[in-house]
């Protein structure tokens, strides 16, 4: 049998060396996302905790979360939450608008 090997250029060692050059940043980038994702995943944890407790407390007792009562206030104060934060996002925005609208311009030179 015939073997069918490739003359020896080198390429492949130099697309492997690139490779682990660029190794330490990929793990970097790898760690960071994992360690966003589950920030994010602690604080949507805290979000969903404060809104049940919130729910429990305008229903006045105790009632299963399954039951769809429980869901429709839930629905409910997730919809409101989410106005407020539209509302002051919406307010934070106008009041940088009129900071910049009331801001004098600096004197241009000649």
């Amino acid at each position: 049998m015939i073997s069918q090997r490739r003359p020896p250029c080198g390429c492949r060692e130099k697309l492997v060396a690139a490779n682990m050059a660029m190794m330490p940043k990929m793990v970097a980038d790898w760690k960071r996302q994992r360690r966003e994702t589950k920030q994010k995943q602690v604080e949507e944890k805290a979000r969903r905790a404060a809104l049940l407790a919130e729910t429990h407390d305008r229903l006045g007792y105790e009632i299963d979360p399954r039951s769809a009562r429980f869901r429709e206030m839930f629905t409910e104060v997730e919809k409101e939450h989410r106005q407020k934060a539209k509302m002051l996002k919406k307010q934070k925005k106008e009041q940088q608008q009129q900071r910049v609208a009331t801001t004098p311009a600096p004197p241009q030179d000649g």
